[in-house]
């Protein structure tokens, strides 16, 4: 039998053998007496940082307190703090928080994004929704949005990860130092927040070439650009002509039944990347500019790839078929125009020819293969048939082989 774990106190004394409701009320109230006790930790750091006691400490920020005195690792200090000095604002997510509605972990994921005008609307979300869906809302938000409803487009992210040494990260933090006193705000800074002012400071810097060491060289992170008898409206786009609005007027929603044929006709799958989740119907030719809403001018993408596409990442357009009642394809090209090819299938052959095959039928082979990826898995060496194509390729070529992919 596992020792009892020794803990202080009677009212948290851990005790072998009792039943589940036991056990159950015991894991509930020390769980929340976890979470006051996160709470409190915040409040504390906050106070520390805005009176600058740390420094009474023998500290020079309330986060290097933290991890030296408390033992915490610098990430959890620095969100402790954060939230701590977020809920002087959040008063009504705090209250939630002191009236048992909410856990601390949807508090501190709520402190991420919420401010005075979107708290509430934040805070009737998290208390219908499951942790891991409010962390995916939280995600794909940014500090103020409202919230998501939950099929939106998740914003584009990009990771750095880079080491420093001794010298470079001394410099770092004199630069976190440096830019909080400039900007006269007590909020710890993070790293992110540090490099962006980086990157703002190093683009702006170059236009009249002043600064020793640079030079005037074209690297602004904006464009203009000058259109002949076009006015661009706040969001960038042109404004919509009447013709146009009443285009988009009459094709505002997607009709449900639509938006189904459109995911089967792509195989219930994103056309450019394959996932199965999350998925839009995308209008190849903007609904904002005119674009019908027709079947064959939606495709299926999903949330990722279609705010790719949003975000100038990605581009869709209509292939030209040789029939007109043949289905729609779709070519994808990237940031800088390059298309997207599909990885054809190299080195494939039958392990079991199809006797029946009709005399009209294409020519089993890797060609044919290539042309209809989306017809097979390909796991373990094997290729698969998915079932919804089992009765067109019945059809073709008559019983379904075995496969093998050599690579």
């Amino acid at each position: 039998m596992a020792a009892t774990p020794c803990i202080e106190g009677a009212e948290h004394r851990a005790e072998p053998g009792l039943v589940a409701g036991e056990i159950d009320e015991r894991l509930r109230r020390t769980c929340r007496v976890t979470d006051l006790g996160n709470r409190a930790t915040a409040f504390y750091l906050a106070d520390l940082h805005l009176r600058g006691l740390h420094q009474v400490l023998g500290m020079p920020t309330a986060v290097a307190y933290a991890v030296r005195s408390l033992g915490m690792s610098r990430r959890s200090a620095r969100e402790l703090l954060n939230a701590g000095l977020r809920l002087r604002e959040l008063r009504v997510i705090d209250e939630a928080f002191a009236g048992s509605r909410l856990s601390w972990a949807r508090v501190r994921r709520l402190c991420e994004v919420a401010t005075p005008q979107t708290e509430a609307a934040w805070l009737e979300k998290a208390l219908v929704t499951s942790q891991d869906e409010l962390d995916r809302l939280v995600r794909r938000a940014r500090l103020g949005d409202a919230p998501p409803d939950g099929t939106g487009m998740p914003h584009a992210r990009f990771g750095l990860q880079f080491e420093l040494d001794a010298v470079d990260w001394q410099m770092w933090e004199h630069a976190r130092a440096k830019l909080r006193a400039e900007s006269g705000d007590d909020a710890e800074l993070r790293d992110v927040d540090i490099l962006k002012e980086m990157l703002r400071l190093v683009l702006a810097s170059d236009a009249e070439g002043r600064v020793p060491g640079r030079k005037p060289v074209e690297g602004g992170p904006f464009r203009v650009l000058v259109r002949e008898a076009a006015v661009l409206t706040e969001d960038g786009e042109e404004p919509i002509s009447p013709q146009t609005a009443e285009a988009v007027s009459s094709d505002a929603v997607t009709p449900p039944a639509m938006r189904a044929k459109v995911f089967a006709r792509n195989g219930q799958a994103c056309a450019n990347c394959k996932s199965r989740r999350g998925l839009h119907a995308h209008h190849v030719h903007w609904r904002s500019k005119g674009g019908p809403t027709t079947p064959g001018n939606l495709v299926t993408l999903c949330a990722r790839c279609h705010s790719l596409v949003h975000e100038g990442f990605l581009d869709v357009e209509v292939a030209q078929c040789a029939s007109p009642r043949a289905a729609p394809a779709f070519v994808f090209r990237d940031a800088d125009g390059r298309r997207i090819e599909r990885r054809a299938i190299l080195g494939v052959r039958p392990l079991a020819q199809c006797a029946t095959a009709t005399k009209a039928a294409p020519p089993f082979d890797a060609a044919w293969l290539a042309a209809h990826p989306d017809w097979f898995d390909a796991r373990s060496g094997r290729l698969t048939l998915r079932s919804q194509f089992r009765s067109q390729f019945a059809a073709i070529f008559g019983p379904q082989p075995e496969f093998v992919a050599r690579t």
